[in-house]
């Protein structure tokens, strides 16, 4: 199934690729999927909160990391 292309675009095309892979591996280590999991919408709120916190903390790393402003 590698063959089967959704989009030319290769960026586009390997974060599909990986996206898959992550939900795959999801199923494999909790036994379903995001469509079947269930908690609070709060939970879930919080949970994003939690995954942009990191992706902040990664940019600002990538900022230092080319030079940019220390972080204040």
């Amino acid at each position: 199934m590698d063959d089967f292309k959704l989009t030319r675009d290769p960026l586009v095309s390997a974060i599909l690729k990986r996206a898959n892979a992550r939900a795959n591996q999801g199923l494999s280590d909790y036994g379903g999927t995001m469509a079947d999991a269930k908690k609070p919408v709060i939970d879930w709120i919080g949970d994003a909160q939690e995954e942009l916190w990191d992706a902040i903390v990664y940019l600002e790393k990538v900022k230092h990391l080319l030079g940019g402003n220390d972080a204040t």
